[in-house]
């Protein structure tokens, strides 16, 4: 074992609530911080306390006037027209949404695709505004840009944020198109009732899949995007704003660079 495997494997046993709020402060965060966030807790290794922890630190470093976003995210509505319950279908974005989602401090969106959980300052804010669409200008992601939020991903393999969707939506990419989705929702007082979801889906018959290893070097490149570690797991961390930005001029300049062709 090398000095650099001895390092990680010892940093991982290490990680605790107190750890974790000193980690998520030297990479960058602070108090009074609105933040996306996309995580894999097992990339972190060994954690005390398990995700819970990781959820209490996030808080703890963003203070009483910070704001922890994370994506709920399911795709049973719009793949199966499964009925979706804002008070009980789960998040698909990993355990750490989970445990933000029943945490009862958390408020969530109203959307059976694209809903998040939100602690904070902002959250009645961002939740009180009902929107069909996907990434548009009347989403979260746009008030994301607005209240000059922070995205942080934690995970083994960057695998890009759901905000380039809103760069694609704002600048009409020609590989997406619009599409309904129609099902059963249910509201915070019980009430079920169809409903229709306008959604920004990617061609499929044409051939197109994600592809954001380009966009990443770049958004690295110009200092937008900052790489660190914490524990096993790789960090990428960056403004909503200056990530909008720099992904649009990429467009602009290539409008194919967010995904690539699979020959039929």
């Amino acid at each position: 074992m090398n000095n650099e495997e001895d390092y990680q494997r010892k940093l991982r046993k290490m990680l605790d609530y107190k750890k974790l709020v000193a980690e998520f402060k030297r990479i960058g965060l602070k108090e009074k911080d609105v933040v996306l966030v996309h995580s894999s807790f097992k990339s972190f290794g060994e954690v005390e306390g398990g995700p819970q922890t990781v959820v209490d630190a996030l808080i703890s470093t963003l203070g009483n006037e910070g704001t922890l976003i994370v994506p709920r995210f399911n795709f049973d509505f719009c793949t199966y027209g499964t009925p979706w319950d804002i008070r009980t279908t789960p998040s698909h974005m990993g355990i750490i949404t989970e445990f933000v989602r029943k945490d009862p401090r958390s408020f969530s969106v109203f959307h059976p695709i694209y809903s998040f959980s939100i602690i904070g300052k902002h959250a009645k804010e961002l939740v009180k505004h009902r929107y069909k669409g996907s990434y548009s200008k009347d989403s979260i992601f746009h008030k994301l840009r607005i209240l000059d939020a922070k995205i942080l991903q934690i995970d083994r393999v960057y695998k890009g944020t759901t905000m380039f969707h809103h760069v694609e939506e704002m600048l009409g990419v020609d590989y997406r198109y619009f599409k309904n989705f129609t099902g059963i929702v249910t509201n915070e007082n019980g009430r079920s009732y169809e409903d229709t979801f306008n959604i920004y889906v990617r061609d499929l018959e044409r051939g197109f899949v994600t592809n954001v290893l380009p966009i990443g070097k770049i958004l690295e490149e110009k200092g937008v995007m900052k790489i660190d570690r914490i524990g096993g797991a790789t960090t990428w961390y960056m403004k909503a704003e200056d990530m909008y930005r720099v992904t649009a001029d990429a467009i602009k300049k290539n409008p194919h660079i967010l995904c690539k062709l699979i020959p039929s």
